[in-house]
C-alpha cells in the first residue's frame, strides 16, 4: 500500500512541487515589457546616430572643399538652399551657370527645417529655396575658409556647426 502510494504522488498532477512557475500570461507580459523597452533605447539611438551621421557629412563636405582648394590652387564657394548644399569653383566671382556646380547634395533631414548661416561679421542669414548668386562659404587654396555658423533648428534642439577660418570644424548640440 505504501508503495502504491509514493507511485501516485509522483505521477499525479495534485504535487506541490509541480505547480510552482510562471502562468502563460506572466511569461507574455514580462516579453512585452522587455520588447518595448528595447524598441524604446533603439530608437533613441538611432535618431542619436542620425544627428552624428548628418554632421559628419557636413564635416567631411568641408574637409573635402579645403583639401579641394588647396589641391586645385582654385577658390571654391559653397552655396546653400533650404533642401541642399553645392560647391564650385569661383572664376571671375560667381559660376555663370548651373553645369559649374559640383557635389549637390540634398540635406539628409527634414527640408522645413530652419537653416541660418552666422557670418563671423555678425551677419545671419537664414537660407531660402532659391539658389543664390553669392556663396556662403569660401574656400581658399592657401587653406583658410570665410567662417561663420551654421545653425539647425529641430523642433527639440538646436545643431550648431562653426566653422573656423583655418579649417578647424566644432560641432555642439543645444536644447531648448
Amino acid at each position: 500500500m505504501v508503495l502504491v502510494r509514493i507511485l501516485i504522488l509522483e505521477t499525479g498532477c495534485k504535487s506541490k512541487i509541480l505547480s510552482r512557475g510562471f502562468t502563460l500570461i506572466e511569461v507574455l507580459v514580462v516579453i512585452l515589457i522587455i520588447g518595448i523597452t528595447t524598441t524604446l533605447i533603439t530608437l533613441n539611438f538611432s535618431s542619436l546616430n542620425s544627428i552624428e551621421k548628418q554632421s559628419n557629412t557636413i564635416d567631411k563636405r568641408f574637409s573635402y572643399l579645403t583639401e579641394e582648394s588647396i589641391i586645385t590652387g582654385k577658390v571654391i564657394g559653397w552655396y546653400a538652399t533650404n533642401s541642399s548644399h553645392y560647391a564650385a569653383y569661383l572664376s571671375n566671382n560667381n559660376p555663370k551657370d548651373d553645369s559649374e556646380y559640383f557635389l549637390e547634395t540634398s540635406w539628409t533631414d527634414n527640408s522645413s527645417i530652419k537653416k541660418i548661416f552666422k557670418y563671423a561679421d555678425g551677419t545671419n542669414v537664414e537660407l531660402g529655396n532659391d539658389k543664390s548668386n553669392k556663396p556662403i562659404l569660401i574656400f581658399y587654396p592657401s587653406g583658410e575658409n570665410s567662417g561663420g555658423t551654421l545653425e539647425l533648428h529641430y523642433s527639440d534642439f538646436i545643431q550648431k556647426i562653426t566653422i573656423k577660418n583655418n579649417a578647424n570644424i566644432q560641432n555642439e548640440i543645444t536644447t531648448y
